[in-house]
């Protein structure tokens, strides 16, 4: 006689089923649970997020019998693939990891991309060979560093926000809008593994924040911090797209920041303003993508940020540079620029030592200290200058008062008069040298 088949409780088969659809909810990363789910951002959006879980939480709540079903993984990796070719479980000599980067939702498609076209021409002007070879890069090859895009003004209704809501949505979950307040905290979890970061109506002030973006943008990796948790390396795939209405100094650049790529978008005539434009470009999206993967680059890589910086260099971005100049440089600036006036006695160039120019600036910059370090700074580091490798004995110019006394001839009572008169001071040193061409193409306004 045959043994009958042993036959399942039907409780305990809907136990099960139950089980293994909430295992669905967990994951175990090396020796840690995770439960994904989403958080919200400070403007309300919903982002994907992993919340370390208790073990002992997730027994307490479906029994021990649910770590039979929850997917076990060595650890967290970010590989980016905007292809149908995704993969969640990245595997490696059969060993899995878990992918931090989302599947898109979106896939190429053939169609009209008339009102994209005509959107990015609005917000790039001259500049729509580079965003649309900046476009492709991202899709095509995600892993590479970009430069970071500043949307800048101060006029309502230009796009600019638009511009990335619409980036948001071709990047879904891998895309991030965040306010100043979530940047600048050390927890960074909830933007490690984004490829887009978007800041809207920035206005960096601190300059640890300014140096974040720079180290980010130039780098590979990041160590992935959350609260109460341990600190994760993972590849950094982040690209940085600034919003802000402080067109002339939302942040402050110097002359090498060859990392952004500035550009101010026009408003939006009234007539042509387009409540529906949002959606319009969403529908377009598919067309889009096959757009890119089909259109051949203009520029090719050119080094770590793939375009030449000459590039992407605008009239924003001068602005900015200018306007963000720090209280010494701007004096050092017109003082170069006084001396230079006296064209009989400066013959276009002038030597001096940063000991010496402090004095010289000592009057207008009194609360400034370390003055001479701060002008050493600016001129190796802002206007890329060298002092004398040996030292040698040079001449700089100083603005003296010279005092007389003049007879009136028709009173004959003598009386005092001053006058400002250059001297040339000689002193030895290691000095550097400041042209006046130099000096002129800084174009500090007045």
């Amino acid at each position: 006689m045959k043994k009958q088949p042993h036959c399942q409780d039907p409780e305990e088969e809907e136990h099960i089923r139950i089980l293994k659809k909430k295992a669905t909810d967990f994951i175990r990363v090396g020796t840690d649970y995770y439960c994904h789910s989403v958080k919200l951002t400070s403007k309300g959006e919903p982002v994907p997020a992993l919340y370390f879980w208790r073990k002992t939480t997730i027994s307490d709540d479906y029994t021990r019998k649910i770590f039979t079903y929850i997917n076990k993984y060595l650890s967290f990796v970010n590989v980016p693939d905007n292809t149908k070719n995704y993969n969640r479980e990245i595997r490696h000599n059969n060993i899995p990891f878990w992918n931090l980067y989302e599947p898109l939702k979106h896939s190429p498609s053939i169609g009209s991309i008339d009102t994209t076209l005509k959107f990015l021409n609005h917000i790039f002007q001259d500049k729509i060979a580079v965003i649309l070879d900046y476009l492709k890069i991202l899709f095509e090859k995600p892993t590479q560093n970009l430069p970071v895009i500043c949307l800048v003004s101060k006029t309502q209704e230009t796009g600019k926000t638009t511009f990335l809501k619409w980036l948001s949505e071709i990047y879904g979950n891998n895309a991030i809008i965040l306010g100043n307040e979530d940047f600048q905290g050390n927890f960074n979890s909830h933007y490690a593994s984004k490829l887009i970061i978007g800041v809207d109506e920035s206005f960096i002030e601190r300059n640890i924040i300014k140096e974040k973006v720079k180290r980010l943008t130039d780098g590979n990796t990041i160590n992935m911090e959350a609260k109460g948790r341990d600190i994760v390396k993972v590849d950094f795939i982040g690209k940085f797209i600034l919003l802000s209405n402080k067109e002339d100094n939302f942040i402050q650049m110097d002359r090498e920041d060859t990392r952004f790529f500035v550009t101010k978008p026009p408003a939006v005539k009234k007539e042509d303003r387009d409540p529906g434009l949002l959606e319009k470009l969403k529908k377009e999206i598919p067309h889009f993508l096959f757009y890119l993967n089909n259109r051949n680059l203009v520029h090719h890589n050119k080094g770590r940020l793939w375009f030449d910086s000459a590039i992407y260099e605008t009239e924003a971005l001068k602005k900015i540079v200018i306007n963000t100049r720090s209280k010494v440089e701007k004096e050092m600036i017109r003082w170069f620029e006084e001396m230079f006036a006296f064209e009989d006695d400066i013959r276009g160039e002038i030597k001096i030592t940063p000991s010496e120019l402090a004095k010289q600036l000592s009057g207008t910059l009194k609360t400034i200290t370390g003055l001479g370090s701060e002008i050493s700074r600016v001129f190796k580091e802002n206007w890329d200058l060298k002092n004398s490798a040996k030292p040698e004995r040079f001449q700089y110019p100083e603005l003296q008062e010279v005092s007389n006394v003049v007879v009136d001839p028709d009173t004959g009572k003598s009386k005092s008069t001053t006058e400002v008169q250059l001297k040339m001071i000689s002193k030895p040193g290691r000095p550097f040298t400041v042209t006046v061409e130099m000096i002129e193409s800084l174009n500090l306004p007045n």
